[in-house]
Parts: C-alpha cells; sequence; structure tokens
C-alpha cells in the first residue's frame, strides 16, 4: 500500500509539471516567429535558456516588407507562423481580420497576466468585444529630446524640468524656436513632420467616425504652426529618416520629437560625436509612437507552445526586469517599472532617469483614452494628410487648396469613407 501511495504522488507530481506549474517543463516543440525587430535576437535565447525543451524558428523579415508577407500567407493559410508580430501602424488589421487567439479567453486566461500592464497597452489590442488578441512587453511614450549645450547657451538653463515648462504648449514650443534662432541659429526641430504626433495622438475623436472623414481643430492646428516653422526659419527642413535627417542630431537641430526606441535605436548610435550631451523633456502634448504586440495565429498548430512563448516575453516578471535592466527598455508591466524606477541614469542624457520620465509620461497617456480613437484607417489618413502639409509649407498650394488635395486622397484611397 505505501508503495501505490508513493507512485500515485509522483504521477500527481508528473500531472502538475505537465500542466505547466514550472517553467519550461511543458511537452517540447518548436515554433514559428517572424517578427522585424532586432530584440528578438537577445530575447528568444533567453526564452530557450528557461524553456530548453521548446525550440524557436525565428524569421526576421524587414519592417516594410512584414505587412505584405504576412498577408500573402493569411490568405492561403499555408506557411503561417505560430506567432507573429503587430506593430502599432498596423496592428489594427490583423485584429480587424480576425486571425489572432482570443487571449482573454480559456486556456489563455491573459487578463489576469496581464493585470499590471499599463491600460493603454491592452485596450490598442482589445477586438470590438473587448477581447486581448495580443500582449506586448513595451510601452512606447514620448518626448521632446533635446541637446543640453544649445539649451544652456539659448535660455541659460538645461534642467529638464525648467525645459519642460518652457514648451508647455505649442505657442511656447514655437517661442522656443525664435529664441533659439536668435542665440544659436540652430532649428527648433530637424522639420515639420517630426512634430505630427504631437497633435495626430490629441484628437479628441476617431479619423472616422459612422463612415464619415473628421477634420478636427487640433489638426487643423498642425498646418498652420508647420507654416509659421517653415516661414520663419525655425525647423531645419530635413525629411525624416533620411542621412541629412540622422546628420543634423550631431548638427545645428535642438531637439527630436521620440518615443523610447528612439533613445536607443536612433539616437544613441547616430548622435556619438555629442554623446552625453542630451536630455529628455515633457513636450506640449503627450503621445506615444510605436510598439510591438505578439499574438498567437488562429490557424497555429502549436498553440499551448507558442503560448509559452508569448507569456514568457510579454508577462514573466523575472524576464521583463532582467530585459529592461539589461536593454534600457521600457516594459509594459507598471509593477516591474515601479521596481526599477528609481535606480536608473542613462549616460547619454547626461545622468538623466529615462525610466521615471518615461514612467510619468506613460500615466499620462494612460489617462488620456487615446487608445480607443484608433482605427485601421490612421496610418493611411495620417500619411495623406502629411501628404497635403508638405504642398503647403513649401508654397505648391494654398491652405485651402492643401485641405481640398487631403480630402481627395482620402476618398481616392477609401471610397467608402464620406468626405464632406
Amino acid at each position: 500500500m505505501r508503495r501505490l501511495w508513493i507512485w500515485l504522488a509522483v504521477l500527481a507530481a508528473a500531472a502538475l509539471l505537465m500542466a505547466g506549474c514550472g517553467e519550461g517543463k511543458q511537452e517540447g516543440g518548436t515554433i514559428t516567429v517572424w517578427a522585424f525587430n532586432d530584440e528578438f535576437d537577445q530575447m528568444i535565447p533567453m526564452f530557450e535558456e528557461a524553456y530548453p525543451n521548446i525550440k524557436v524558428e525565428f524569421t526576421k523579415i524587414p519592417s516594410d516588407e512584414i505587412v505584405t508577407k504576412l498577408e500573402a500567407v493569411l490568405e492561403t493559410g499555408v506557411g503561417v507562423p505560430d506567432v507573429f508580430v503587430g506593430e502599432q501602424a498596423w496592428v489594427k488589421r490583423w485584429i480587424d481580420m480576425d486571425v489572432w487567439e482570443n487571449l482573454s479567453a480559456e486556456p489563455y486566461n491573459a487578463e489576469e497576466l496581464a493585470k499590471d500592464h499599463f491600460e493603454y497597452v491592452k485596450d490598442y489590442v482589445r477586438d470590438k468585444d473587448g477581447n486581448l488578441r495580443a500582449l506586448t512587453w513595451q510601452a512606447t511614450p514620448g518626448a521632446v529630446f533635446y541637446r543640453r549645450s544649445l539649451a544652456k547657451e539659448a535660455f541659460g538653463t538645461d534642467d529638464p524640468e525648467e525645459i519642460s515648462a518652457m514648451m508647455k504648449d505649442m505657442d511656447s514650443f514655437i517661442e522656443m524656436g525664435r529664441t533659439l534662432k536668435e542665440k544659436t541659429g540652430a532649428a527648433l526641430v530637424p522639420g515639420v513632420n517630426d512634430i505630427q504626433r504631437l497633435f495626430f495622438f490629441n484628437k479628441k475623436q476617431p479619423w472616422v467616425v459612422d463612415g464619415k472623414l473628421v477634420i478636427e481643430d487640433i489638426v487643423l492646428e498642425f498646418l498652420d504652426v508647420a507654416k509659421t516653422l517653415r516661414d520663419e526659419g525655425l525647423d531645419g527642413k530635413l525629411d525624416m529618416w533620411t542621412d541629412e535627417w540622422f546628420t543634423g542630431m550631431n548638427g545645428n537641430v535642438f531637439s527630436y520629437v521620440l518615443p523610447t526606441w528612439g533613445l536607443f535605436f536612433v539616437l544613441e548610435p547616430n548622435a556619438e560625436e555629442v554623446f552625453g550631451d542630451w536630455a529628455a523633456a515633457h513636450g506640449p502634448a503627450s503621445y506615444m509612437w510605436g510598439g510591438t504586440w505578439l499574438g498567437i495565429a488562429k490557424a497555429s498548430q502549436n498553440k499551448a507552445l507558442a503560448w509559452e512563448f508569448v507569456k514568457y516575453i510579454t508577462t514573466n516578471k523575472e524576464f521583463l526586469k532582467k530585459w529592461a535592466l539589461e536593454s534600457g527598455d521600457f516594459v509594459s508591466d507598471m509593477a516591474v517599472v515601479e521596481e526599477i524606477v528609481g535606480d536608473y541614469s542613462r549616460e547619454f542624457l547626461g545622468g538623466q532617469n529615462h525610466y521615471a520620465y518615461f514612467y510619468e509620461e506613460a500615466k499620462r497617456l494612460g489617462a488620456s483614452g487615446w487608445a480607443e480613437r484608433v482605427t485601421a484607417y490612421d496610418e493611411d489618413i495620417q500619411n495623406s494628410f502629411l501628404e497635403a502639409l508638405q504642398e503647403y509649407v513649401v508654397g505648391n498650394k494654398t491652405r485651402e487648396e492643401a485641405l481640398e488635395y487631403f480630402k481627395e486622397l482620402v476618398k481616392t484611397q477609401y471610397p467608402e469613407i464620406t468626405v464632406e
């Protein structure tokens, strides 16, 4: 009888392990993951160390190709990866297409696992019924990164709090540009497109409401501010992502409007000549930019293993803490952020605690409700607006002509939208 009880105890313990009570104890296998992010080169080995019985076949696809490649396999149903990413600009497409598993439902129960995540990173990927379709390891609030030396020369201080107060609204921001031009000759921003998210993310309504295009006053304000910057010579006339735009980081450009990842992947690798001469300020408005969510394909034949990967990368607090401390990336879990927020000092930012800054911005974003105003049309509509705005600022079109041009672009791209 004693042997029987021992045997039953062994069986019970094995059942618990098979149910996933221990990291890396599940039945093994291989999963496929498609993404464009360099981060997965470091994340996947960390996952495989925790789950040695699960192998990840990772396919890295350039960001300008991944949507087309994913749409092709999703349409045919052949070669669909077990896990694939959605980026802020197009994640709504996957939700509308209903190609991801419902993570709020059994057996995932992601609501509980992600209970400490910033609400807006969850709200952004809920379907029409309120279910989570993906999760993320990061939050991407934005900043106005500025050159300390130019700030001291123009304003007599490089203190982030004082500089933030000087750019509390758009009128103040423009006035800073005038002072900079007068005292240093520096451009306030590289180009007029750089400030777009300060306006787009502070709209009060979606771009499309009840099938109609909505053009809010804040969007019209963007036109006017952009024209003022250009006419007064306050921007550098640089197009984003060009060689000249990157060169401006080491030159005579005061600020770059970038989010969390802009610090690590854009500024730090390209502003080496002025390393340490930067700081982060709260700009005229809060915004976010980018972000990557992980979802499990409905077509996956390895959903249990795929879930272990998604769950680990996005909700495992030990992993998230390690990732944050090693990379400096701002993670999505508030409990993890609160645990480590006081210990940061970024050398590139002259010793500023970027984690404390981004935590404050992330909380502001969460209170704004902007995630509920996003539609699948946004990226295309905003790009059309920027095209029209450029015609206006360079003098090819009047303000009225630019607005009409914008409306025509939307009509052509989306005939189903009513444009008045």
